[in-house]
């Protein structure tokens, strides 16, 4: 199968809304036995993509997220004392860790957001990435499986709280990069959502003057057209991502189907009211701005609403 099918059966299997490009660019790294490094703002559907490739090609998703309490034996693995006291250092006393475990079985490792792990836990990879084996104290060298991969995600270098990697790190990886996708696409992956939560839940519309889909996309459009507001807005040096458009939906569609005489349309103030919910732990106002978090939020929504 070639890579275009490829990317569109993943594309159908897992529910993913375009990145036709980066689904590819997964594809040839991985057949070109390449580490991939992932690169994008909060929301642009890292972690979507790494899980999809990786159910794809039936191989398990082992998932660390970077923080300083990873360390080195966390990620590798470490002996079990009482067993190591009873047996000695063998197979048997050895607790396999994330990256030994991926490595055995040929397997992806998921490691989110990698440059929040500890220097000397980043270095530990090094030899399994550049040379396929991760040595083992008092136990063995382990080589990868063929098939082993590690993918992993850093926020842009610009953002706010990470740090840079070291060059040797960086030198091992292929990489990516994630923008946030067009409306269109954001719109359609809202619906989507909106449609798995009526689903899920056992809701529903009831009927009205008009059919369930088209107050769905209005809903949709709307939280799309909100939460993509922020992203241009001067007062803010952190903007929302498509999460935030998913949960104002969410809360709109719920308000809807609770209200047995509300449309869109006609629910001005909670649109002010969800949008606050939705939007006030997703973006972050910049230092020097005079106006507050709400004001900024009911900016937002006021600038879409208008025009509808």
């Amino acid at each position: 199968m070639d890579l275009d099918s490829q990317v569109r059966e993943i594309q159908h299997k897992y529910k993913i809304v375009g990145r036709s490009a980066e689904l590819k660019k997964i594809l040839i790294a991985y057949h070109s036995r390449k580490n991939i490094l992932l690169e994008g703002e909060i929301g642009t559907s890292k972690t979507t993509l790494a899980r999809a490739f990786s159910a794809y090609m039936d191989k398990n998703f082992i998932r660390v997220d970077g923080s300083e309490d990873v360390l080195s034996h966390v990620l590798t693995g470490y002996f079990d004392p009482p067993i190591v006291l009873e047996k000695g250092y063998n197979e048997d006393a050895f607790i396999y860790g994330p990256l030994s475990k991926a490595m055995k079985a040929g397997d992806v490792l998921f490691i989110n957001e990698l440059n929040r792990l500890p220097e000397s836990t980043q270095n530990v990879l090094l030899s399994a990435l550049d040379e396929g084996f991760l040595d083992i104290p008092k136990l063995k060298q382990l080589y990868s499986k063929n098939g082993f991969l590690v993918i992993t995600t850093i926020n842009p270098r610009a953002h706010v709280g990470t740090s840079s990697l070291g060059e040797a790190l960086k030198d091992r990886f292929v990489w990516l990069n994630l923008a946030y996708q067009n409306e269109e696409e954001e719109i359609e992956i809202i619906i989507q959502k909106l449609t798995d939560f009526l689903i899920v839940t056992g809701s529903g519309i009831k009927k009205r003057s008009i059919v369930e889909i088209e107050i769905l996309k209005k809903i949709a459009t709307m939280a799309a057209k909100i939460s993509r507001i922020t992203r241009n807005h001067p007062n803010l040096q952190r903007s929302a991502s498509i999460r935030a458009g998913i949960d104002l939906a969410t809360l709109m569609l719920t308000y809807i189907i609770n209200h047995s005489n509300a449309l869109p349309l006609e629910t001005v103030e909670f649109w002010y009211e969800a949008a606050e919910m939705a939007l006030s732990t997703k973006i972050e106002l910049e230092e020097s701005s005079e106006s507050s978090l709400k004001d900024v939020i009911h900016d937002c929504v006021h600038s879409v609403l208008k025009d509808f």
